[in-house]
């Protein structure tokens, strides 16, 4: 039998930070270990760095984090994609014109100079299910200390974004959300999770028609062009299920689980 390689977002997908659903279900659970039992492999694919939980019976072949900038297979660091210091001085110049409110994230630490901002609050509650300052957050930023691969940086409204967006277009992927917490997740130009993901299966040898993701938001959409079968939760948005292979269930109702019982599991 041919390998096959599914790549799963975490939030909205594996997990559900807003109704309290913090890690993968125990059916989600069973349906991962069984594929992987028959001979195929599961990554991650997330704009996180690590991943937000811990399931002792559950163990990732693979991650493509931070949207493709941090990528890991078998223990080993394949893509570790960092700003460098002059870098870091123009997001931080850029981020104060447009007023924007930033969290930048390195594997091992956290700076924000504006911890009690609502902006950063609200977006702390929404995926991380707390307000709880990080143990790991530095309240200082100092660009030549500060060994970036990442950052989120919220905006007051959508002008402020695109301004930003702008400013940066020549040096930077990001991605950007104008609904709900108006933010954008910056990244030094290069891979998104889409392309992370291609490099990963044609690294692998795995022909793309062997290729699955799973997703629901906008930064989903790419990696769904860029593989065989691209699945949608049911609590997608509504661009990502138009290019959809097919619509499974939300994941509060077990959605990865039933597709691989239908379709993949033997």
């Amino acid at each position: 039998m041919d390998k096959k390689i599914a790549f799963f977002d975490i939030d909205g997908t594996l997990i559900n930070v807003p109704t309290g659903l913090m890690s993968p279900t125990e059916e989600t659970i069973r349906a991962l270990n069984q594929f992987q039992a028959q001979g195929n492999l599961i990554f991650v694919a997330t704009s996180r760095g690590v991943l937000p939980f811990q399931a002792d019976d559950l163990h990732f072949d693979g991650f493509v984090g931070e949207d493709g900038h941090y990528i890991v297979y078998d223990g080993q660091v394949l893509v570790n994609d960092l700003f460098t210091a002059d870098e870091v001085r123009r997001l931080i110049e850029v981020f104060q014109k447009y007023d924007g409110r930033c969290m930048y994230h390195s594997h091992q630490n956290s700076w924000c100079d504006c911890w009690e901002d609502e902006y950063i609050q609200r977006h702390r509650k929404a995926f991380s299910h707390t307000t709880e300052k990080p143990a790991n957050l530095i309240e200082k930023l100092d660009a030549d200390s500060m060994d970036l691969i990442a950052c989120c940086v919220m905006f007051k409204n959508v002008e402020d974004l695109r301004g930003a967006y702008a400013a940066l277009d020549d040096m930077c992927t990001m991605v950007a959300y104008e609904t709900g917490i108006i933010r954008m997740d910056v990244y030094r130009k290069g891979f998104k999770k889409g392309t992370g993901v291609q490099y990963m299966y044609e690294r692998l040898g795995i022909p793309r028609e062997n290729t699955y993701a799973f997703g629901d938001g906008i930064n989903d959409i790419e990696m769904f062009e860029l593989v065989g079968h691209g699945i949608a939760m049911g609590n997608a948005i509504d661009e990502l299920k138009a290019v959809a292979e097919t619509v499974t269930d939300d994941v509060t109702d077990n959605g990865v689980a039933h597709y691989f019982e239908k379709y993949l599991l033997e």
